[in-house]
């Protein structure tokens, strides 16, 4: 059985721009022995801050009024000024582990549009969408029997698009807009009939991807605003070699840009290519 754990988040391309221009939805495949090393990893170094049950994020100053429900303040603080070690910490020991990072990423082309919030729903489906065909590829090319999506509960608390796609993901094996999938049906290949959704602060997994998905959104960011340095960099680049590739190939694996979005894909293929066989 291997499961998907996955969250969304949002990057700009160029410096300077008021809002976030790209949308990114991914996460971490692994398999449910390799998942508890992971998380066991992950709650020890935690306990040299903290309780091992309390939650870290990349965008961790989100996580203060979680701490001071807890009264714990002040290891909020100690991991806040700290955050650089730990994160490091934690992507350095997981190579230890066994796990694929898939991730899809789209340009928002409606970009000064003001109904961001809905457009980033109907993007994010569409990513959704496109990340479970390479989800149903993967799963064919190693074997799956069984396959399992979690995601972290959506930020309207409305989970309805995500199941709608995914049901025609299971049962008709394409999106909802009627893109076929080269896997063909989810049903036939070990998929679970339905996604799971959870908390991030309740699951140690959804932590970890949140932390690839911002490390990625550093990186890309690193790449195409030329900056020199980056935390977000230095981290993809530790955990580099765990996203998932064909026959040496990120682009289009790994990282997959739906094809209508040639700019970005063309982007992409350059900045991956440095790291591929």
């Amino acid at each position: 059985m291997y499961k998907w754990f996955a969250d969304d988040t949002e990057l700009r391309s160029e410096n300077g721009l008021h809002k976030p221009n790209i949308f990114l939805f991914g996460g971490i495949v692994i398999e449910p022995n390799e998942e508890r090393k992971l998380i066991k990893i992950i709650k020890d170094i935690k306990s040299r801050y903290t309780y091992p049950d309390l939650p870290v994020k990349w965008n961790f100053k989100d996580l203060k009024q979680i701490y001071k429900r807890f009264d714990r303040l002040e290891d909020y603080n100690k991991l806040l000024c700290k955050s650089h070690e730990w994160r490091k910490e934690i992507f350095q020991r997981s190579l230890g582990i066994k796990y694929k990072v898939v991730i899809s990423m789209l340009e928002n082309f409606q970009y000064d549009k003001n109904n961001l919030k809905e457009i980033k729903g109907d993007l994010n489906c569409i990513l959704f969408a496109n990340s479970l065909m390479r989800l149903g590829l993967f799963s064919q090319r190693v074997g799956v029997s069984e396959f399992q999506i979690i995601l972290d509960w959506p930020e309207n608390k409305d989970p309805t698009p995500f199941n709608n796609e995914y049901y025609y993901a299971f049962n008709r094996g394409r999106s909802k807009d009627g893109i076929e999938f080269l896997c063909g049906p989810l049903c036939k290949i070990g998929f679970q009939e339905s996604v799971m959704f959870t908390k991030m602060s309740h699951s140690n997994s959804l932590q970890f991807a949140d932390m690839i998905m911002g490390s990625f959104k550093g990186f890309c960011e690193s790449q195409m605003q030329n900056i020199e340095h980056s935390l977000g960099k230095d981290l993809t680049e530790i955990i580099i070699d765990r996203y998932d590739r064909h026959k040496g190939k990120i682009h289009g694996i790994g990282v997959n840009v739906p094809s209508n979005n040639p700019d970005l894909k063309d982007k992409m293929r350059e900045i991956l290519s440095k790291y591929e066989a």
